[in-house]
Order: C-alpha cells, then sequence, then structure tokens
C-alpha cells in the first residue's frame, strides 16, 4: 500500500500531483532521487525488512506526526515503511544545508519550549529514557522531531534511515556526527543508519540542472516527466552505516 499523506494512491507516478508543486521546481531537491531509488526497488535496497511482510507493508510519504505539546507544524518524514512490528522513517539528503539546532530555534519561547518537550516525551516513552532538552540542545531540531515521528508508532523495532545523495565528504562527517551523537543521548535503544548513494546523472537530468543555473525557477513540469519516464537519474548504493553507541 502507497500512501501520500492519509492518500492512498494505486501507483507511485500518481503522486506527483499529490506533492505540493514547489517540490520539484528545481531539479536538486532530494525527493527526485528518493522517488527514483523507491521506483527501482521499494525496499530501497536497505536490507532492514523480512520480504515476508511485503504484503503487510505499508508506504507513506510525507508521513506527519502532530505535536503533542504547544503549538505548531506537524513533522514530516519524507518516507515511513511500516510493517507488523516495526518501521523505517526515511530522511532523504542531498543539497540540503545544515537544519537550525535545537538551542537555537527554541530560543526564548514558552511555546517553542513545550513542542519540543512534547517530542522528547514521544521519544522517551518509547524508549524508557529520561533524555532532555539540555541534552538535545546543540543538536538538529529536524532530527529530534524525525526520531520522534518514527517512535510515534510504538513498534518493537523502530529504525531511522538517513539516505544521502552524491554526499561529500565534509557533509557525510556532519551527518555521521549528528546522528552518532544522538545514537549515545538514546543508548543505543534505536537503529539509526546513514546510507549513501552515488547519482549518476543522465542527460536530461544534466540539462534541467543547467536550466536551473541560467535562471529558470520552475522546472515542474520536466522534472516530473522526467520521473515518470525514469529518464533523470541511476542511482548506486556506495556505503551504509549503522550508528553505534561510543562507550
Amino acid at each position: 500500500m502507497i500512501n501520500y499523506k492519509s492518500n492512498r494512491i494505486t501507483s507511485i507516478d500518481k503522486i506527483y500531483e499529490l506533492y505540493p508543486k514547489k517540490e520539484f521546481k528545481s531539479p536538486s531537491r532530494s525527493t527526485i532521487p528518493l522517488l527514483v531509488l523507491f521506483k527501482s526497488n521499494k525496499f530501497l535496497n536497505l536490507e532492514l525488512i523480512d520480504p515476508i511482510y511485503d504484503s503487510e507493508i505499508k508506504y507513506v510519504f510525507e508521513f506527519e506526526t502532530p505535536v503533542i505539546k504547544g503549538v505548531g507544524s506537524p513533522s514530516c518524514t519524507d518516507l515511513l515503511i511500516e510493517y507488523p512490528n516495526g518501521c523505517i522513517a526515511i530522511e532523504a539528503k542531498w543539497t540540503e544545508s545544515p537544519y537550525i539546532k535545537v538551542g537555537k530555534w527554541m530560543g526564548n519561547s514558552i511555546n517553542r519550549n513545550l513542542v519540543l518537550s512534547g517530542w522528547l516525551e514521544i521519544i522517551n516513552n518509547q524508549t524508557n529514557l529520561e533524555i532532555s532538552i539540555k541534552e538535545v540542545f546543540d543538536l538538529p531540531y529536524q532530527l529530534i522531531h524525525r526520531v520522534a515521528s518514527a517512535c510515534s508508532l510504538k513498534k518493537q523495532q523502530t529504525q531511522i534511515v538517513y539516505i544521502g545523495f552524491n554526499l561529500n565528504e565534509s557533509k557525510t562527517n556532519y551527518y555521521l556526527d549528528c546522528l552518532t551523537r544522538f545514537s549515545i543521548i538514546l543508548k543505543n535503544k534505536l537503529d539509526l543508519y546513514l546510507f549513501s548513494y552515488h547519482i549518476e546523472k543522465l542527460e536530461e537530468q544534466l540539462n534541467l540542472e543547467k536550466s536551473w543555473d541560467l535562471g529558470e525557477r520552475d522546472l515542474s513540469r520536466q522534472v516530473i516527466n522526467g520521473l515518470t519516464q525514469n529518464s533523470l537519474m541511476a542511482l548506486k548504493l556506495m556505503k551504509k552505516k549503522k550508528i553505534n553507541k561510543i562507550a
């Protein structure tokens, strides 16, 4: 079963019209290689799901988890894979810059303090820990609510996977550092991973990127056509890393 949020779709190519148009204006959004990867292999080559669950797996793109304290936007996980005794929360990264840290995001806002405490409550309930705001103060805020989103399903097996596309050494080390530091705080109660993929850009993708560089700012029609025709890129798994707690 494939969903975009709460909307069930019969084919992955039906999903493009459900995303906001802005999602495909640029040819360098991480949603693009994620969809390419999904079309080539619904398991994403992660080797984390037992194939016996194939008929019972639910795939939800832009999986929403509402805040449980304060007032704020829901966490929107790029792709949530749910099966009978577990779930995998997928966060795709390509050209994104580092996200704002908890401390700067929260500032002196009482409401944001409540929102964050709500995310931590979800994580603590799943892990039987007592993680405090102070412990995550220097981590990306997005990482906290992504993990909370996965924990919200209360599954026996909860996995969080960052998938990086064409990450350079600096970005790879950045994501590894963030995931490792959070793994320490989580006392290895959850499985965190970083998978790295190389993008082989096909001629159509290269032309779209040239058009973007020349100033075109809405290539959504061409990007969606390329996704539909499978003519933008090919992907190759380069590295996979399970993040372990450092004693």
